[in-house]
C-alpha cells in the first residue's frame, strides 16, 4: 500500500483523538524509524479501543463495555505502570463486543508481538536490535487501521436499530441499487463486522418478507436494497447461515407485499429456496401461482428459465389477459444474459403484442412494449415467430397506425434478414410494409 493510500484511511479514523496520535505512526513509518512506528501504533491501537468502549457506556450504557473498562482501572490501580491488561483488553473485546473479529484479534496480537521485540533489548547474535522491515510495518498499519482504527464504536442491536432508523430516514433519497450501496458501505458495513452485517440481514428479513405494516411498507423497498447488497457481498455464506436458522427465515408471510418481494428476491437468489422448510415453499409455490408478481418471478419454482418462458406465454396467452408493466419487461429480460433467454424475451413481447384485443390496446401496445424492445429481435427466428403473431390477429395489421408501426419493424428487421427473405409468406404486413 502507497503512503497516499494510508493517509486517505486514516481520514477515516473515527475518533479525532485517535487520528492525531496516529499522525505520529505514519511519520515515523516515513521517515524509516520502524521500531518507532510499529511501539506508537499498538499504543494508538490500545489507547483506541479504550475510546470506543467509553463510547459504548456513555451512548449505550453497555454493560460489557462498561465491565471491561472496571477491569482495566483496578489492574492499573493496583499497579499503575503494568501493562499486562493491554492483552486482556483485546481478549475481552472480542469476546464481549462486536467491533473486532477473530482475524482482526490475530492482528492485534501480532503487533503486540512486534512491539514487544521493538521495546525491548532482545538482542540477536550480531548484537544488533530487532528492526521490522518496511512491509511488515506497512502490513501492520494497514491491518490496524482496517480492523480497528476507522471502525465505529458498533454495539449489535444498537447499530441495528441506528442503521434502521437512519435507513428510514434517508429512504428518499437511497432510491437506487448504487446510491443504497455507496452509502451503506460507506457510513456502515466497510466498519463493521461480518457477524454485526448478518444480524442487520435477519432483522432486515423479517421486516421485509414477514411484517405488513405502515411502517414496514414504506421501508420496504430501501430495506430490500439493503437485503440485496449484503447477499451481493456475502452470498456463499448467507446460504449456510440460513440453512442452519431455516425455521426463522422460513417465518414468512403469507400472501401480500411482503410475499411478492421474497418471491423477486428468490427469483434472483434460486440458491436459497431450497433451503426453506416445506410449509414456507408451499406459501412460495402458491404466490407464483397466483399473484401477477409470482408468475413473473416465479420461474426457480418451475424448474428452468425454458418451463418459465412456456408458462410466460401460456399466462399472456390465456383468459387472464394480464397487463404488463415495463418494470415487468425489465425484469424478464434480467433473468439471464444468454442469447438464448434474449430470443425467448422477444417472443414473449410477440406474444403479448399479438393478442391486442381491440385497434386501441394493439396502438398502446405497440407504442409502450414492442417498439422499445425491437433492439432485441436478432434473427429469423424471432422474426418470423412475430410476423406470424401479426398475422393471426386482425386488430393489428387493420388498425390506422399498422403501416406506419410495421414500416418500424420491417426497418428493424434489415439488420439482420436478408435480402431474399420472403415478406410475401406474411400477406398483411406485407401489405401494411410495402412501399407505394
Amino acid at each position: 500500500m502507497k503512503n497516499f493510500e494510508l493517509e486517505t484511511m486514516k481520514e477515516k479514523i473515527h475518533f479525532g483523538k485517535t487520528k492525531e496520535y496516529f499522525e505520529e505512526v505514519l511519520s515515523s513509518y516515513q521517515i524509516g524509524s520502524y521500531r518507532s512506528s510499529v511501539v506508537m501504533l499498538w499504543a494508538v491501537a490500545i489507547t483506541d479501543i479504550i475510546y470506543k468502549l467509553q463510547y459504548l457506556v456513555d451512548l449505550y450504557a453497555d454493560p460489557s463495555a462498561k465491565e471491561i473498562l472496571e477491569d482495566v482501572r483496578n489492574i492499573q490501580d493496583e499497579d499503575s505502570r503494568s501493562s499486562s491488561w493491554e492483552l486482556g483488553v483485546i481478549e475481552n473485546v472480542l469476546k464481549k463486543t462486536n467491533f473486532i473479529d477473530t482475524a482482526d484479534y490475530e492482528n492485534l496480537r501480532y503487533l503486540q508481538k512486534q512491539r514487544h521485540l521493538c521495546a525491548h533489548p532482545v538482542l540477536k547474535e550480531n548484537l544488533d536490535l530487532h528492526k521490522p522491515n518496511k512491509e511488515t510495518v506497512r502490513s501492520l498499519i494497514r491491518n490496524t487501521l482496517e480492523g480497528l482504527l476507522i471502525k465505529p464504536p458498533f454495539y449489535t442491536q444498537k447499530v441495528i436499530t441506528e442503521i434502521l432508523e437512519d435507513l428510514d430516514e434517508a429512504k428518499e433519497a437511497l432510491n437506487t441499487k448504487a446510491k443504497i450501496k455507496t452509502y451503506l458501505e460507506s457510513r456502515y458495513l466497510n466498519r463493521m463486522s461480518e457477524d454485526v452485517e448478518f444480524a442487520l440481514y435477519k432483522s432486515l428479513w423479517k421486516l421485509t418478507f414477514k411484517l405488513d405494516n405502515d411502517k414496514c411498507n414504506e421501508n420496504r423497498m430501501v430495506n430490500i436494497g439493503v437485503i440485496r447488497l449484503i447477499t451481493d457481498r456475502h452470498k456463499t455464506r448467507l446460504n449456510a447461515l440460513i440453512d442452519a436458522d431455516k425455521d426463522y427465515y422460513s417465518n414468512i408471510a403469507g400472501a401480500g407485499q411482503p410475499l411478492d418481494y421474497l418471491l423477486h428476491y428468490l427469483s434472483m437468489n434460486e440458491t436459497i429456496y431450497p433451503l426453506l422448510t416445506e410449509d414456507a415453499k408451499l406459501k412460495v409455490k402458491h404466490a407464483s401461482e397466483s399473484t401477477d408478481v409470482g408468475k413473473t418471478c416465479g420461474w426457480f419454482v418451475r424448474g428452468s428459465l425454458e418451463n418459465h418462458y412456456e408458462y410466460l406465454v401460456n399466462w399472456i396467452e390465456g383468459e387472464n389477459s394480464p397487463k404488463f408493466t415495463q418494470y415487468q419487461w425489465k425484469y424478464v429480460l434480467e433473468l439471464s444474459d444468454s442469447e438464448e433467454w434474449e430470443d425467448c424475451y422477444a417472443k414473449l413481447i410477440s406474444c403479448y403484442y399479438g393478442v391486442s384485443v381491440d385497434y386501441d390496446a394493439a396502438d398502446l401496445r405497440f407504442t409502450q412494449h414492442l417498439m422499445p424492445n425491437l433492439k432485441h429481435f436478432k434473427n429469423q427466428d424471432t422474426a418470423e415467430f412475430l410476423l406470424n403473431k401479426i398475422e393471426a390477429n386482425n386488430q393489428i395489421y387493420r388498425r390506422n397506425r399498422a403501416s406506419c408501426d410495421h414500416k418500424k419493424v420491417r426497418e428493424s428487421f434489415e439488420r439482420f434478414l436478408t435480402d431474399e427473405f420472403d415478406y410475401s409468406v406474411y400477406p398483411h404486413f406485407d401489405d401494411n410494409t410495402r412501399e407505394e
